[in-house]
Order: structure tokens, then sequence, then C-alpha cells
């Protein structure tokens, strides 16, 4: 009693236990009668073609274990039906049969073996038991006839034919069988269809002239190549499913026709067995050969999901931080307005001072707030350069003019050695002086008070050298091939400072825009750095005229008489600021909230200049500056805008603007432009 509880726990019997059971009763049964039924009907070895190793295989890895109940009752009830009956031969290879499914699937599960073929390791596992696990009834049938005397050829010969049909089976019915249960949809294009028909009546035509026909070659060709360049269509194109069908019918057909067409001249067994030897090694290696372009192509797209969602994320962030920079320009226009208003009004020198200093950092915002753009425009590929014939000493005089102040605060001593004739190079005047700008800041920050900052420049064939050396902190040697990577200062201690880590990263892919190279070399830590930039020459050097110096060109940007301004922003403050300081500036200004406001009050206040911003709602800048030109206003349109690409300039001059200024703006911008539109 006891012994059957067990049984019964092992072998719990469900309906759909029954129902598995049964079908695979039925399955290997039929399967095992159609191996009988050619080794009856054509003379056949009965081990030369045996489906039933291939359906007991795929059984017990659905099945599990217990699948060796109708694995065993279906082998015996085919010897039942046979003239001889269910000896005990019969009875052990029953048992062979049996013992082989379960040893294969135990190994797959050691291996963990999943029925998913397009994945290369389950193919190899599967290939690797069809080879080695299908010896175990070739060996224990064989076993049992030279122990009862019933051994009729050689135990190779019984083994190796055996063993030979089990490969067979096993690399054909149970591939096709993994593949095709449960049945699958074929969610199929009308092209793929036809490709799918196309693939299967070429290699129809192919297995028909290889098997069915005594033609062995055509134009010169051996037919026996032609299979696998058509199966090379299937793993490259299609998927696991239906190289498994092709091969599946490369069997059905190639073995009917080697029986169907047998001559008499040699043994049907060796013919059948040269072709099963064929069949499955074109088997193996092409359901590997398959399995790894699955692979391939489910890395290949899981690597482009990645890297579109990558591109996506990184299209947010840069538009992010473009649309960041952008609205913090706003909030900075009237702060810069009203620190230079209660500049011009103070008189206190402690009050002074800390409105420098507020200054001061206005200023490093509004770099790093054109830094974040400029990153955003590269990432892009919106930045665009606008080269013109600039003269090097003219920038850099504007580039030294412009870190001064970092300079001579922090005691610095600057020298500069330029060739005596001023050199000429077609570059982006505004690009070059914030690389220069840039440089010349990490020089001065990262110098200690009283060191020495040196700028030298020279010709080498058509190319212009220009070193920046400082005697500073210097770069350790690790970090050297990081420094003009963006981001990268919060991650080195030397470089924590006052910005973003985005300066060099700027400047490297500025000077790459115009041509030329640009280096970082350093000793180490405490002995300085050296800044080399490489930038092509135009044209041989030619002496030009200098122009007027930075100083002079401030006094020129002075009024010689007062504007009438009106100022259109639907930020009030910073129209309120701008107008107070430009009144302070001897200008008669007038600030409106809306372009609705402003249309109104051309005609009453009869500006000579309309500073108007861009970003309003209701009505945009550029809507009421093409409404101005309609309403006949000739005077000078300038846009305030956050952005300031050369597509937002173009669009800002189609709409009948005159100039085109980039937020936050102070009284000397406006001045200069004052100044040049009166030219």
């Amino acid at each position: 009693m006891g012994s059957l509880l067990k049984v019964q726990s092992l072998f719990p019997l469900s309906r759909s236990d029954l129902v598995s059971y049964g079908f695979v009763f039925s399955a290997y049964y039929l399967s095992a009668e159609l191996g009988f039924y050619l080794y009856s009907t054509f003379e056949t070895s009965p081990a030369a073609i045996w489906p039933p190793v291939g359906i007991a295989l795929v059984s017990v890895i659905y099945g599990g274990y217990r699948m060796a109940i109708p694995i065993f009752l279906a082998q015996a009830a085919a010897f039942t039906m046979q003239p001889s009956g269910l000896s005990l031969i019969n009875t052990i290879i029953s048992i062979g049969y049996t013992v082989q499914a379960i040893a294969a699937l135990y190994i797959m599960r050691r291996l963990h073996f999943v029925p998913q073929l397009y994945k290369l390791r389950n193919t190899l596992i599967l290939a690797f038991v069809a080879f080695v696990v299908t010896a175990v009834e070739p060996t224990i049938a064989t076993l049992a006839r030279m122990i009862l005397g019933e051994v009729s050829v050689s135990p190779l010969v019984s083994i190796g034919r055996a063993w030979g049909a089990g490969i067979f089976s096993a690399l054909v019915i149970t591939p096709f069988a993994l593949t095709w249960y449960p049945w699958p949809t074929l969610p199929y294009t009308k092209r793929e269809v036809i490709e799918v028909m196309a693939a299967f009546v070429l290699l129809l035509v192919t297995v028909y002239f290889l098997f069915w026909t005594p033609y062995p070659r055509f134009f010169g060709i051996a037919v026996i190549f032609l299979l696998p360049a058509v199966l090379i269509w299937f793993a490259l194109r299609l998927q696991t499913r239906w190289m498994t069908l092709a091969v599946m019918l490369t069997s059905v057909i190639g073995l009917a026709g080697s029986i169907v067409t047998h001559s008499g001249d040699d043994p049907l067994n060796a013919e059948l067995l040269a072709a099963q030897i064929y069949i499955g090694m074109v088997a193996a290696i092409f359901l590997v050969f398959v399995a790894v372009v699955e692979e391939r192509r489910a890395a290949y797209e899981r690597l482009s999901h990645a890297f579109e969602s990558t591109t996506a994320s990184d299209a947010a962030k840069t538009q992010f931080i473009a649309i960041l920079a952008h609205e913090l320009r706003n909030p900075l226009a009237p702060i810069i307005s009203s620190l230079e208003l209660l500049g011009s009004q103070a008189k206190d020198e402690e009050v002074v001072e800390t409105i420098e200093v507020a200054q001061a950092h206005t200023v490093i915002i509004r770099r790093l707030l054109d830094d974040l753009l400029d990153t955003a425009r590269l990432s892009q590929g919106k930045l665009r350069l606008q080269k013109e014939n600039v003269r090097l000493r003219e920038i850099i005089n504007h580039s030294l003019a412009s870190v001064n102040e970092i300079f001579r605060a922090r005691h610095h001593t600057v020298s500069v050695s330029l060739p005596p004739e001023d050199i000429s190079l077609h570059a982006d005047p505004v690009r070059l002086k914030q690389v220069f700008i840039n440089l010349l800041n990490n020089a001065g920050k990262y110098t200690d008070p009283g060191g020495a900052i040196t700028i030298t420049a020279t010709i080498e064939g058509s190319r212009l050298l220009i070193h920046i050396i400082d005697n500073g902190i210097g770069i350790e040697p690790e970090l050297l091939p990081y420094v003009f990577e963006p981001f990268r200062q919060a991650e080195a201690a030397v470089y924590r400072s006052k910005g973003l880590g985005i300066g060099l990263f700027l400047t490297k892919s500025l000077i790459e825009m115009h041509g030329g190279t640009v280096t970082a070399h350093s000793s180490g830590a405490g002995m300085g750095t050296e800044m080399r930039i490489c930038l092509p020459l135009p044209e041989p050097v030619v002496p030009q005229q200098a122009k007027a110096s930075p100083e002079e060109l401030q006094s020129n940007i002075l009024p010689t008489s007062k504007s009438r301004i009106l100022i259109v922003d639907d930020n009030e403050a910073a129209a309120d600021g701008l107008a107070k300081l430009m009144n302070l500036h001897g200008h008669i200004t007038h600030a409106c909230y809306s372009g609705t406001e402003a249309l109104a009050m051309v005609s009453k206040f009869t500006p000579t200049l309309i500073l108007l911003d861009i970003g309003m709602p209701e009505m945009d800048g550029f809507e009421v500056a093409r409404r101005l030109r309609t309403m006949g206003f000739t005077g000078a349109i300038v846009a305030l805008s956050g952005y300031g690409q050369e597509s937002d300039r173009e669009e800002s001059r189609r709409a009948g603007f005159d100039r085109h200024l980039v937020k936050p703006v102070g009284a000397d911008d406006i001045n200069q432009l004052l100044a040049e539109l009166s030219k």
C-alpha cells in the first residue's frame, strides 16, 4: 500500500495528465508504426528511420519525467503489433528508449535548457544531447542481444545504425516540434509572406533535384552544395521556426526520394544512412547558425532600442538645458539693470564695493548661461560659425579686457608676445574671443595670487601656434586626458571652482570647428599649465593697419544725442529697470508690457528705437514687429530674446527687426547699439 501511494504521489493522474499521456502515446505509437512500416515495406533496417526518438525527447521536455509512462507503453504497444510480439528483447528495447528519454531530460535540466532555440546556448545543449544521449538505447539493446545471443550483425554496426537514426530524429523532429508547438501567430507583412514562399519554393526545387533526380550537377555545380546555400537565406532572413520547417521538409522529401528512386545497385540502408548523415549535419550546423543570427538580431534590436532611448533622453536633457538657460536670462535682466542704477547713484564706498561684487557675479552667471546654451547647441548640431577676416591682436586685446578684473583682483602679471605683424585669421570673432576668455579665465582662477601668465604666438608654416602658460596649481597626469570632457570638474578636486565644467569642452569644440586643435600640458600638481592652440592661417601673413584699442572702442559707444526708446517686455521689472537705466544715460524712455499697448503707444510716443521682447503672451514680438512695419514705422526695431542662434536672428530679420540682442542687456549694450545705428 505504501509503495502504491509513493507511485501515485510521483505520477499524479489528473484529467489534463490523461490527455497529455494520450497525446504522447498516440504520437509516439504512430511514429513507431511508421518506422516499422518502412522496415517491412522497403526491407530497411528497423532502426534506419526511427522518428520516435525525437517524439520522446519533445515529450519529456514539455511533460517532464512522467512522460516515461506513455513512452514505454507506446513502444511496447508498437512491438506487440509486430509479428515478433513483445518478446524479452523487445521489452528491454522499450525500457532502453524510456531510459534514454529520462537521461536526456536529466542532462538538459542540469544544463538549464530552455526550449527557446533562437538562443545559441539552448541550441548547443540540444545538439549535445542529440549526439551523446541517443547512444543510450542502442548500447542497451546491443548488450541485451549479445547476452541473449541474438546479434545478427557486428555490435558496432548495430550501435552505429540505431545511434545515427536517433541523432537524425533528435536534430530534425525535436527542433521542429519545439518551435511550432504551441502554434505560433504569424503577423507578417505581404512582403515577408512573399519572401517566405519564395524561399520554400527554392528549397523544394533544390531538394527535388538533390534526392529525386539522378543528376549530380547542374551548370558544373554539384547539387549537394545548393542546399546549404538556400538554408543560408533561411538563417539570415527568416526566423528559427522557418529553418526547422525547412529541415523537416528536406528530411521527409529527401528520405522519400531516396526510397522511391532507389535503383538497387547499392543497399538501401547505406543510401538512407548517407542521406541521414548529410541532412543531420546540415541541420546541426544551420540550427546553430540561425541561433547565432537570431541572437545577433536580438542584440542589435536591444542596442537600437537602448540607443534610441539614450538619444531621446540626451535630446530631452539638451532641450531642458536650453530652456533653463533661456528662462534664467529673464530674471537676470532686471537684476543687471538694477545694479547699474544703484552703482550710478551710490556714493558710499562700501555700497559701491558691494554693488561691484554683485555685478561681477552677474557677469559669471551670464557666462554660465551662455556656456549652457552653447553646449545645448553643440549637442543639437545647431551651433554655426559666422566667419570673417579678424586680427589676432584685436582678439587677444578684447579677451584680456574681459578678464582684466580677475587678473587685477588676484594681482597676476600678464605678458604678451605676438609677432610684429598683425596676423589675420578667417574666424568667428565672437567664438574666438570666447575661446581665449575661457582659457585666460581658467588661468587666472587656478593660479595663486601674484602669479604669472604668458601668452605667446608664433607662425609655423601655414599654422598659427598660441601658447597660454601659467604657473598655477597644474593638472595631475591622470586627469590630463579628461580636462576637455564636459562636466568633469566635479570629479576632480583640483578643478572645483565656480563653473559647470563645460568651458574647456566648448573651447575644444569651437577650436575644432575652426579647423584647429587645442591640447593641455602640465608636469603635475603645482607645476602650472600650458594650453596650446593650433589654428590654420588663411593666407600668407600680410601687415595690416591696427584698429582702435578697446579703450577707444569703449569711448565710441557713448551716445552723442538723446534717443527716444520704447521698451516692450511682459516682464515689468525688466522693462522698468532698463527704462530707468537708459533715462540715467540721458535718453527718453517709455515702458510697455504687451504688444497691444506698444502698438497704441507708438503714435503717441514717437520713438526712434523700439526694444521689443520676442517671447510675450497673446502677441509675440514677431507679430508686433510685422504690424509696426505695416503701420509705417521706420525707426529701428531691436529684438530682445533669450535665444541667439543664427536661425533666431534670421527669423527676426524676416519679421522686420534691425538688430537682435540676447538677454540680459545693459546700458553699454544699448549705447553700443545706438552708436552702430547712427553710422
